[in-house]
């Protein structure tokens, strides 16, 4: 038995490429009889027929390009077996060149003239590699055109196979099976010898024509890639080989946009049960993938995702269509006339309207057919042709989709969690391919979607990161540590955007952490939101979060914006939940319609679980009857720290000399701060509040409210110190110590300095502790108590990692 071997594309682009694949050959020659079959050059096919247009329109540079491919051919001869110049080779280039000034002269190409012209590229590869093998063993160039027999539909031939396999036997049985024949593929001749070539890609169909004639053991296609894979790893980066497919996988792979296999080639190896082996020229060693009538089966139930650009729904729509007999058959008889090919047919139930997809070149053709076949329709407004352009078509393949409950569910469920509209939908009775179109402007997201859905392990998270000050840059080595540990537990997380006010940082694939200071402060990259969304949307993760590390209100009011975008939120940012009540109440519908997640558990409390506790006790069914806490560290800190001897003032000062404060400490002192997580807690009860609602104690004297912030501060401030030294007395007198509270009750919501009694859950509080108390009705006889620090860069980096840890687990896939 025979091997045959088919090399094209890439695999010939060059003398070093062309003689690898030699050395491939005589691999496989020592091993078993082998029979090779090539396409012409890299390009050289499109290079012939751009020659032959310029030709034809007497263009005199097409001698340019003729000089081109010449001295191509002549350059490998030099390079692989020393010679300059060989007669054979000669011989076809000065056929070649005959043939276009004859071209050139007539001002006319046929499409005869086309494929004698076309048949060059493969002729003159043959004929080249035929000579470097000569040198290391017995080896013959083939024309093709001797038995490969077709009609005479030039471009597009039929092969007349009784002929043709007659042919071949003869002609390969007389064959010494030392010698290695070296065929031209794509190419054959009609009965009375005219040049025809097969079709585009057709080298394929030429091995599979003479491996089914000669009932070869196997048919190996050697190309540029590891094999078929599960999607386009162009496109989709987790993307991997295949190793075993059905004949009918392969087969409705190649037909919805996998080039590695025209799918014309299989129709031969199927009748005779004749395996075919994709393999790599680049990386010989890799198994490939073997295609038979015995493949493996999968548990994901789909084998491979497939897709076809650059197309065009088509919808004949009318209401006089229902239930009349012969639409349909005017409807496609009127595109066959024009030789369109319809690519997806859908049509309802209902009979009110019939879609098709067709590719983007022949719209014109099909607008104009329907035009003519429905004249009297369409002028009486019958029915209306609708056109919906920019399409792409993704199908996912697999022998066990066949009788397997829910992956046509899981297909759409895949497209609708990350908010891609299909706008038709296809599934034939074989229960092989299930065909969707959507906007074409999805389809990377698409793809790289159902391929997360069905194949890959890990759940893809890319962050868009906003603010890189204390918590940001504490955050983000925090997801550099723990990357490693995400990814073990199935998780894939990675850092794609990285900004500050004035510039960004980008990266598909995810940034370098380890350098992203350097790297962000030599950026050229102008921040902009809209330019970093579009970014976004060119990676090939399925699932974006928004990270705001900032405190700005400027970026909160861009978050409807990436909502809108299909971007998750993860913030420390206060802003958005204490915007006023009609513009909270948009931002939270607009997260519900778009199914986006909106995750600030460090609002309240930095790190500790204040949001999630309240969470899960209205899950559980509990009723809140109060809440009340310590929420501020600052304030936290100062009222530990006074004892009612020394001047309050100066306590404010030595905590903002060491960093316990805002710049300006008179933010922490206002009591805005509690008051804006008191409302934060309140409008998660669904309770409609805004801040002018808030009852808050300021503990700054009303005339150093307003202005600079400055070191006089602290002497204008010491009116007060009696005051709070009067307070901090009198609530030791009642065996009580003085805390700032916020409370969330039946009476209203307010921010307040309190006598708090010694034995209270309050009075723990030490140095900076926050400490928040859950009055409900099930814990009403003693409150459930979170306690701990409630500032600070790492503890409010820890949270908002927390956050998105709970994002990871909220998503899908």
């Amino acid at each position: 038995m025979v091997k045959i071997l088919k090399f094209g594309g890439s695999s010939l682009q060059s003398p070093e490429r062309v003689q690898f694949v030699a050395n491939i050959v005589l691999g496989e020659a020592e091993k078993t009889n082998i029979l090779v079959v090539v396409s012409a050059f890299h390009h050289v096919t499109n290079q012939l027929l751009e020659c032959a247009e310029r030709a034809a329109a007497k263009q005199t540079n097409y001698i340019d390009l003729f000089n081109t491919i010449a001295e191509r051919h002549r350059e490998v001869l030099k390079k692989l077996i020393q010679k300059p110049m060989d007669d054979s080779i000669e011989s076809l280039l000065k056929e070649l060149e005959s043939n276009l000034q004859g071209i050139y002269l007539l001002h006319e190409c046929s499409k005869r003239s086309l494929d004698t012209i076309a048949s060059f590229g493969e002729r003159l590869s043959a004929q080249t590699i035929t000579l470097y093998l000569q040198k290391h063993h017995p080896a013959d160039y083939v024309d093709a055109r001797k038995w490969i027999v077709t009609d005479d539909h030039y471009t597009q031939a039929e092969v007349l196979f009784p002929k043709t396999n007659k042919a071949i036997q003869e002609y390969f049985n007389k064959m010494p099976h030392s010698t290695i024949p070296v065929v031209t593929g794509f190419i054959a001749a009609t009965e009375e010898g005219q040049t025809t070539t097969i079709g585009r890609n057709g080298s394929d169909y030429s091995a599979a024509i003479i491996g089914a004639a000669l009932n070869a053991e196997i048919i190996e296609i050697w190309t540029d890639v590891d094999g078929i894979y599960t999607a386009d790893p162009c496109v989709v980066e987790k993307a991997y080989v295949i190793p075993h497919m059905s004949y009918e996988e392969a087969m409705e792979l190649s037909h919805f946009g996998a080039k590695v296999l025209h799918s014309a080639s299989i129709a031969p190896a199927i009748k005779q049960q004749i395996p075919i082996r994709i393999k790599n020229t680049f990386n010989p060693a890799a198994p490939g993938t073997l295609i038979n009538s015995h493949p493996d089966k999968t548990h994901k139930g789909v084998k491979g995702i497939s897709s076809i650009a650059d197309v065009t729904l088509l919808t004949l729509r009318g209401i006089n269509m229902v239930g009349v007999p012969g639409t349909a058959e005017r409807l496609f008889r009127a595109l066959a006339r024009q030789n369109i090919n319809i690519i997806l047919i859908s049509q309802a139930s209902s009979e009110h309207t019939i879609c098709f997809a067709i590719n983007d070149p022949d719209v014109k053709a099909a607008e104009m057919a329907l035009s003519n076949e429905f004249r009297y329709e369409l002028e009486n407004l019958l029915i209306k042709v609708e056109k919906k352009p920019q399409q792409t078509i993704i199908a996912v393949v697999g022998d066990d989709m066949i009788g397997t409950p829910g992956v046509a569910g899981k297909f759409c469920y895949a497209l609708g969690q990350n908010k891609v509209n299909i706008n038709a939908i296809a599934q034939g009775a074989s229960e092989r391919n299930i065909s969707l179109a959507i906007n074409a402007k999805q389809s990377m997201l698409a793809l790289n979607a159902v391929h997360q859905f069905f194949f890959e392990a890990h759940k893809r998270l890319a962050l868009c990161f906003i603010g890189v000050g204390n918590v940001g840059a504490a955050l983000l080595s925090l997801i550099e540590q723990q990357s490693a540990a995400l990814y073990e537990k199935g998780y894939d997380v990675k850092v794609c955007i990285i900004a500050n006010s004035k510039q960004f940082i980008f990266d598909t694939k995810g940034l370098d952490l380890e350098h992203w200071k350097t790297n962000l402060q030599n950026s050229t990259e102008k921040f902009n939101i809209e330019t970093m969304l579009r970014l976004l949307a060119t990676t090939q993760f399925t699932h974006v979060a928004l990270v705001d590390c900032t405190a700005s209100s400027d970026i909160v009011s861009n978050y409807p914006l990436f909502v809108e975008n299909n971007v998750h939120i993860v913030t420390p940012n206060k802003k958005a939940n204490v915007l006023p009540w009609n513009e909270y109440q948009a931002f939270i519908k607009l997260l519900e319609v778009r199914q986006c997640h909106f995750l600030f558990e460090a609002n309240v409390g930095a790190g500790l679980p204040i949001i999630s506790t309240l969470q899960d006790l209205l899950m559980g069914g509990d009723s809140i009857i109060k809440i009340e806490g310590i929420f501020s560290g600052t304030l936290s800190y100062l009222f530990n720290q006074y004892d009612g001897q020394g001047d309050f003032s100066e306590i404010i000062k030595q905590a903002h000399e060491q960093g316990f404060t805002e710049p300006d400490p008179r933010e922490d002192l206002s009591g805005n701060d509690v008051a804006r997580k008191l409302l934060i807690l309140e409008r998660q009860l669904g309770r409609k509040m805004d801040f002018e609602d808030i009852v808050i104690e300021n503990l700054i004297p009303p005339h150093l409210r307003e202005g600079k912030f400055s070191g006089q501060f602290y002497q204008q401030f010491q009116e007060y110190n009696d005051l709070l030294k009067r307070r901090f007395e009198q609530a030791q007198k009642n065996d009580c110590v003085l805390r700032y509270v916020g409370t969330l009750d039946e009476k209203g919501v307010r921010a307040e300095l309190q006598e708090v009694p010694r034995s209270h859950p309050l009075a723990l509080a030490k140095h900076s502790d926050n400490i928040i108390a859950f009055t409900t009705q099930r814990y009403s006889l003693s409150p459930l108590v979170v306690q701990g620090p409630g500032a600070g860069a790492a503890v409010t980096a820890m949270g908002v990692f927390s956050d998105i840890v709970k994002l990871l687990h909220y998503l899908p896939y």
